[in-house]
């Protein structure tokens, strides 16, 4: 009796998670359903990181001729690079810091439109933003200031959904912010592009 008594007091202590490996983190809206699909306007739970003096993401679909349904629910974000040096991207304060030398489980869909138009900033010219895009998921420190590149996908042609899976190992530093970023793919170098982004999962730790 006092053995099953302890091996109680043991489980009420200690849950499951925490004795079995860490708890994934997961993101704040992954799917990008917070909002109404709108152009110019930072998911909720995401912040801009792009250029100040440039547009920032969209809430898709629905805009600038972007017509592919979301992979899940109603929504995903979109994403360009443009031929004036800048490109998008969105990031997040994690719940729990990706640790130095450790190793994570992360994946979510990218597409691309083939039918983005959009004005540009500088001359409000209309143009296409069809070229193939990579993303580049990148750990940041917001004390120190540290970052690093912790994964990047081949380049995105398609115009369908596609899930791409990422192992993310960290090596320079602790991390609580974790960067997506747009950027261009390999001979498409400052030409104007678009990437869309949807159901990001949980980011769980790979047990070693």
């Amino acid at each position: 009796m006092k053995t099953h008594f302890t091996l109680l007091v043991l489980l009420i202590c200690f849950p499951f998670g925490d004795m079995w490996g860490q708890k994934p983190i997961e993101l704040k809206n992954p799917s990008f359903e917070a909002d109404e699909p709108s152009p110019n306007k930072v998911p909720t739970g995401w912040v801009n990181l792009g250029a100040a003096d440039q547009t920032p993401p969209d809430i898709q679909p629905g805009f600038f001729q972007v017509i592919i349904p979301a992979q899940d629910g109603d929504a995903y974000v979109g994403l360009v690079v443009r031929e004036n040096n800048t490109w998008e991207g969105v990031g997040q304060k994690l719940d729990r810091v990706l640790q130095k030398d450790s190793s994570y489980s992360f994946s979510l869909f990218l597409s691309r439109s083939n039918t983005l138009q959009s004005p540009t900033a500088e001359t409000s010219e209309l143009k296409r933003f069809n070229n193939p895009t990579v993303l580049k998921i990148w750990g940041f420190n917001t004390k120190t200031k540290e970052e690093e590149l912790l994964a990047d996908s081949q380049p995105v042609s398609h115009s369908k959904w596609v899930r791409y899976e990422f192992v993310l190992k960290p090596t320079l530093a602790d991390f609580d912010e974790l960067d997506l970023m747009a950027y261009y793919a390999p001979g498409f170098e400052q030409t104007n592009g678009n990437l869309l982004i949807d159901n990001c999962s949980a980011i769980e730790t790979i047990e070693k």
